[in-house]
């Protein structure tokens, strides 16, 4: 059993580092998405006010 428990430990480690690296994956991606979303709002708007 306590040879399981040092594995689990391990395990659990490795699974808060992970979760660090994918919460700021999808930072970065929500930020893209976002800054998306603006730039192809400001172009629509410009070509609606162009007409």
């Amino acid at each position: 059993m306590a040879r399981k428990n040092s594995n689990s430990n391990k395990t659990m480690k490795d699974y808060e580092e992970s979760r660090k690296r994918l919460n700021t994956g999808a930072k970065i991606m929500a930020l893209i998405l976002v800054a998306s979303m603006v730039v192809f709002y400001v172009l629509s708007a410009g070509m609606f006010l162009w007409d």
